[in-house]
């Protein structure tokens, strides 16, 4: 989900320059010509609730002495998302205004959570409705937002009461994939305690992270997981490579845990799938029935 973060598509150094210039430095003022434009070509809007609201930069190069004032037009033929039915611009205008001696302003849009659909790929493509000579026709008039349907986290709901669950599991030791019913207990709003995944002796702690909607993620501190015959005690810890995540509609997360010896070195990498399961379900799992 990383690919669907906030991007920015420069397409020559001399737009960055500009703005750059023009908006961040306070020592160096740009004094060229005047060009307006979105700041990104892209944007990644995670909507989580009917009345967020979000803002996509214009930027000026130059300030003046007085309000500027543009409007911005629907890409109808590049858009999938419908005004009125999937967003609208807040207070149903699309006017922007650069207030005098600022060289910003904002569209701003208001995306609607509830008619959005879980899978829809849903796009707003705008072009800047600006005279002929503030544009930098290299770099363009327009640009694209998607906006993507977000769950909001709650521990409590995520994992059904009981902290019953199954576990899609192979093992270091063993070439074997396994279903295997275990459960654990919430310990706090973003920690849960998971036990009898690999022994009965040490529980896991998971930290689930919900700071990014579009991209939720488990960490597992370093922790002894089972004890070996051969080798004692073996650790396990998640690796920044292969993030362990979370999907709150589905009720499941993936574990990409190392499992090593701190004295002796890695076994490897291990995937482990986890999924919540209500008293009813685990009930059937242990009467056989699943």
């Amino acid at each position: 989900m990383k690919s669907m973060i906030k991007t920015m598509k420069l397409y020559v150094a001399m737009a960055a320059a500009l703005l750059m210039v023009a908006c961040e430095s306070e020592d160096k003022m740009y004094e060229g010509k005047n060009y307006v434009m979105f700041s990104d070509s892209i944007y990644t809007m995670p909507v989580m609730v009917d009345d967020q609201e979000f803002e996509v930069p214009v930027a000026a190069t130059t300030t003046a002495s007085y309000d500027r004032n543009y409007a911005v037009e629907i890409l109808h033929e590049k858009s999938t998302a419908v005004r009125g039915v999937h967003f609208d611009f807040v207070e149903g205008s699309n006017n922007i205004t650069i207030k005098a001696g600022e060289r910003v302003g904002m569209v701003r849009i208001k995306p609607i959570y509830s008619h959005m659909e879980r899978n829809d790929s849903l796009v707003i493509s705008l072009r800047l409705l600006e005279p002929a000579e503030e544009q930098l026709a290299i770099y363009g008039n327009t640009t694209r937002i998607d906006m993507v349907k977000c769950y909001p986290f709650d521990m409590n709901d995520f994992i059904f009461p009981g902290g019953n669950m199954y576990m899609l599991a192979s093992f270091p030791f063993s070439s074997d994939t396994q279903q295997i019913r275990v459960n654990g207990e919430v310990k706090d709003d973003h920690t849960f305690i998971l036990k009898d995944a690999f022994s009965d002796i040490y529980p896991l702690r998971l930290e689930f992270d919900d700071s990014d909607p579009l991209d939720y993620t488990i960490r597992v501190p370093e922790q002894p997981a089972f004890k070996d015959s051969s080798y004692g005690t073996v650790y396990v810890r998640s690796v920044d490579m292969y993030p362990s995540y979370f999907v709150v509609p589905d009720h499941f997360f993936v574990l990409y845990l190392e499992v090593y010896i701190p004295q002796l070195g890695s076994f490897g990498v291990y995937q482990y799938i986890f999924k919540c399961i209500t008293q009813n379900e685990a009930d059937d799992m242990d009467n056989g029935a699943a």
